[in-house]
């Protein structure tokens, strides 16, 4: 399990799918709303000299993605 810095909430990896790109996240945050937000990863863990958003894997966070894959998501 991992403990977030940023919001606190524990979560396994494999739980979880992260977004780097930032305007995916924005919109992401503004469709499900900060509960499915688990953590923001700044270390360069994931992606070098970047912000990695880490959301929980659930069907609403499948439904985001098949709406930003459809550029639906607003």
């Amino acid at each position: 399990m991992v403990k977030s810095k940023i919001t606190g909430k524990e979560y396994a990896e494999s739980d979880a799918i992260y977004i780097a790109n930032m305007l995916q996240a924005q919109r992401y945050l503004s469709y499900l709303g900060p509960e499915y937000l688990l953590d923001i990863l700044y270390s360069g863990t994931y992606r070098k000299d970047s912000l990695v958003f880490v959301f929980k894997r659930c069907p609403e966070t499948r439904k985001a993605k098949e709406l930003w894959d459809n550029h639906e998501l607003n």
